[in-house]
This record gives C-alpha cells, sequence and structure tokens, in this order.
C-alpha cells in the first residue's frame, strides 16, 4: 500500500503489481509477454499455456487478431481481468499443464479445433501442422497420444490418429484402440485429406 502510494509499484489488479519502468513520457506500462507469463507460471512453474485464437494467430493459422488472450490452466479456475489493456480470459487445462507438455497440448487444441479456426481452411490448417509437427519429439509424440486419449474427444483422438499416420507414416494402435468402431466423425476436410480416413472412422463434409 505504500508503494502504490509512493508510485513505486503500480496495482494492475487485486493481487497484482508491478515496478514500472520509466520512459520518454512517463511510466512504462507491462509488457504483455510479462503479463501471460503472470497466468502461465507459478513459482517458476509452467501451469498454462496460450490456446484459442491467439494462438491461432501466434502460430500463423488465421490473420484474425485476437481481442483477448485465452489462456488454459491447470488452476481450474474461470477469470476474465483486463490488465493494463491486454484482456485476459483463463479456462481450466483439461489436464495438468507442465512445461514438458504445453507445447503438446496447444497442437492437440488446434486439432480439436481444425474445421473452427477463422478465415482459413482445415486443409490449410493441417499443411500449417505437418511443417510443426517435425520439431516435435518422438517421446512428445508419444505424450500427445496419452494425452489425446485420456483428456481429448473421440473426435480429436481420431483426428491424431490419422495425422499421425498421413505425416509421420505412424499407425497408432493405441488411439485406434481407444475409438469406438460403430462411431463416425464428421469433419469438414476433403477426402485427400489423409490416407485412410475410413480406418479412422473420419467422413468428410
Amino acid at each position: 500500500s505504500r508503494k502504490t502510494k509512493n508510485a513505486e509499484v503500480v496495482r494492475l489488479k487485486k493481487g497484482l503489481y508491478y515496478k514500472p519502468e520509466k520512459g520518454s513520457f512517463g511510466n512504462m506500462s507491462p509488457k504483455d509477454s510479462d503479463i501471460i507469463k503472470y497466468f502461465t507460471l507459478e513459482k517458476k512453474k509452467v501451469v498454462g499455456y496460450v490456446t484459442g485464437l491467439a494462438l491461432y494467430h501466434r502460430w500463423g493459422l488465421t490473420t484474425q487478431v485476437p481481442f483477448e488472450v485465452t489462456i488454459a490452466t491447470s488452476k481450474n479456475k474461470r477469470e476474465k481481468v483486463d490488465v493494463s489493456g491486454l484482456r485476459i480470459l483463463t479456462i481450466p487445462a483439461r489436464t495438468k499443464v507442465t512445461k514438458n507438455n504445453a507445447a503438446v497440448l496447444q497442437f492437440l487444441d488446434v486439432l480439436k479445433s481444425v474445421d473452427q479456426i477463422p478465415d482459413t481452411t482445415s486443409e490449410e490448417v493441417i499443411k500449417k501442422l505437418a511443417s510443426k509437427i517435425s520439431a516435435y519429439k518422438t517421446d512428445e509424440i508419444h505424450e500427445m497420444e496419452k494425452l489425446a486419449i485420456d483428456a481429448y474427444t473421440p473426435r480429436t483422438k481420431a483426428l491424431l490418429g490419422a495425422f499421425l499416420e498421413t505425416h509421420l507414416n505412424y499407425c497408432s494402435e493405441s488411439i485406434h484402440k481407444a475409438l469406438n468402431p460403430t462411431s463416425k466423425y464428421k469433419i469438414f476436410i476433403s477426402d485427400a485429406t489423409f490416407k485412410d480416413q475410413e480406418r479412422w472412422n473420419i467422413c468428410p463434409k
């Protein structure tokens, strides 16, 4: 309270303060990246990650600029706040978020929404994800399989199975066994998007 009165720190929201840097025109606002770190880190441990439209834009999947940043967090808390001009929406993550699985969860979130991303097509998103998957290590791919089975919808499981078979030439038996053989998954994609869409019960719309 004393430091706030003396302008040594600035209150952004309840429980959140920052020490302003001096600029040519007075105190500078905190960087957006620093604000996002507040919501994704806790005691230097990763507890959340950027998802939704902000993630799609960051990965170059859409030209639509987000008006808010959605953060999936292990804190199991929904919160919508404006912090220094940046609107933040926090949502519960599907599983516990760690430094090792945050990027994997981001990939799965994009795949889950592949035909719902604005200003693009499902095929374009798949192509860009195909170029991105090469950066993931083998253990991350296996973690992706496990998380998809444990925490995501059958539709996302089927998409991941078809994606891995098409772009890594890897048929995930664990994902295939997790799918109901009588269920069908309708997705806005062309007939030629994946190698064997029938195997994964995918029905293009």
